[in-house]
């Protein structure tokens, strides 16, 4: 069991990112566990469709395994963020091989353009995998607004409850990949309901 102390260390040290202070009217969208054909170009399509941007954190065996969607995300001129190798939790990894996951993963996923952001695997990550990710040159990010229903994709209720949740500078975390396939249709109704309160979704280096 991780000490209270290990587990909220990096966010007293204001080491993990969860939203940015601004005044712009725009807050950053961001999806964890793609790509995946099931989901992935449903949600480029809405996307593009509202004129938004996103930060996608992929896994990298799903990218290797679909090149040609991390390809359309990047060239969408959206943000890859760094969601390690596979999807575990990464406050039980070994240190050494959590940094392994992540080069590797990282490898990977600059071939694609600049990564700057890393997600932990199922939430929180403790102090000393903080570390690591700065280390390699990565900035730790959670979020402020976050879907839980539908295995984190959302459902048909949830754009209506996230809407007055997401305000300037927040962070939105989403999921994608299968049986998540609602989570375009959350996006698409979130982005028309924040957009009527003049917010526009963004990436992640955009918002920052």
């Amino acid at each position: 069991m991780l000490s209270l102390l290990t587990t909220i260390g990096p966010v007293l040290a204001g080491r993990v990112l969860f939203a940015v202070p601004t005044t712009a009217p725009r807050f950053a969208l961001t999806f964890d566990d793609g790509p995946d054909p099931a989901t992935t170009p449903a949600l480029l399509d809405v996307l593009a469709r509202h004129g938004a941007h996103a930060t996608f954190f992929l896994i990298g065996e799903r990218a290797e395994a679909h090149p040609d969607l991390a390809a359309r995300i990047a060239a969408g001129g959206h943000e890859i963020g760094n969601h390690t190798w596979r999807d575990r939790p990464t406050w039980q990894l070994p240190l050494e091989e959590f940094r392994d996951d992540l080069r590797a993963t990282q490898a990977l996923l600059t071939g694609y353009g600049l990564v700057r952001w890393f997600r932990p695997g199922s939430g929180w990550p403790t102090s000393a995998h903080v570390a690591v990710a700065e280390e390699e040159g990565l900035r730790c990010v959670l979020g402020s607004a976050v879907a839980i229903a539908g295995s984190g994709a959302g459902t048909a209720t949830t754009a209506a409850w996230l809407d007055p949740v997401v305000r300037r500078g927040s962070v939105v975390v989403l999921h994608e990949g299968p049986q998540r396939a609602g989570v375009a249709e959350t996006v698409d109704g979130l982005l028309t309901r924040t957009a009527r309160r003049g917010l526009s979704a963004v990436t992640l280096s955009a918002l920052a």
